[in-house]
């Protein structure tokens, strides 16, 4: 057990409360060491909101646009977005460990009992596969294709890029930061410069965890995105486990841009390391 640490209160040495200047020395130390306290509360609290998964639905999207330091701003952005994805990403492994424990029955047993099937085509269906009256391996595969995790660096790059460092009108008011559109009037945001004729709205989200879990959804059943998945299951047959940089590869309709997006995306990914976070 390591010892106890006392406060270093060096600077009350000799100091006595008779005396009214030594009194007034007293209140001030007293009052500065409870600001002091009060801080450090607050930083922690912060801190345990953030890493709480039970609470990360309540956290809302910090002011970034008040960082002035470039550097700083990064920094501050990618670590407070990292337990999103991570959390996202935990949801994910959860439904695949479902979904591995469903193929390994199938495997053994040639067929799904009915309560197996029934949970099997829960999952197809929320990720836009149709319903099945008897399973077999290659609907398991097509499903383990969907139910997967995407990499932080590939989601942390985005999330920079399409909300300009959590900065963008739609980041601040629909925790969008993804830019992701919905198609119902008043589901989302207006953009300004929205051409005449269109009805797209940018979607607003209750909380960044929303935005997240949104995100990686689109990615794993938009058929946009079905280059990205083939990566993603070429990379796991080969047990190779599938790096943000690679996966840019199938993001080429996630923009206009078309491939200078995949490129804008691996080149936030390398300039910032974010493989290594």
């Amino acid at each position: 057990m390591s010892p106890k640490r006392i406060p270093n209160l060096s600077l009350l040495r000799g100091v006595s409360l008779g005396r009214k200047g030594d009194y007034q020395t007293w209140m001030f130390a007293a009052a500065a060491l409870s600001l002091l306290v009060i801080a450090v509360y607050s930083v922690l609290n912060v801190v345990e909101t953030i890493i709480d998964d039970d609470r990360l639905e309540e956290v809302s999207l910090p002011n970034f646009a008040a960082i002035e330091n470039v550097g700083e701003r990064k920094q501050a952005f990618f670590e407070f977005l990292e337990p999103f994805v991570a959390k996202a990403n935990e949801d994910i492994l959860e439904e695949r460990a479902e979904a591995l424990k469903l193929q390994s029955y199938f495997e053994r047993n040639d067929r799904l009992s009915a309560g197996r099937l029934e949970d099997f085509n829960a999952l197809r269906e929320a990720y836009k596969l149709d319903p099945v009256e008897e399973a077999n391996s290659r609907e398991f595969e097509e499903l383990l294709a969907r139910v997967d995790t995407i990499p932080a660096s590939l989601a942390l790059a985005q999330a920079a890029i399409e909300s300009g460092w959590g900065t963008s009108r739609f980041a601040r008011l629909g925790n969008n930061l993804f830019g992701m559109w919905c198609y119902e009037p008043g589901c989302g945001i207006v953009p300004q410069r929205r051409p005449a004729g269109k009805t797209y709205e940018v979607t607003a989200y209750a909380s960044p965890s929303e935005s997240f879990l949104a995100y990686l959804r689109n990615l794993n059943t938009n058929s946009n995105y079905t280059a990205l998945r083939d990566i993603r299951s070429a990379h796991r047959e080969k047990g190779v486990e599938p790096t943000g940089y690679d996966l840019a590869g199938g993001l080429s309709r996630y923009s206009q841009e078309r491939w200078t997006y995949v490129t804008k995306v691996r080149k936030m990914i390398s300039s910032n390391d974010l493989e290594d976070r």
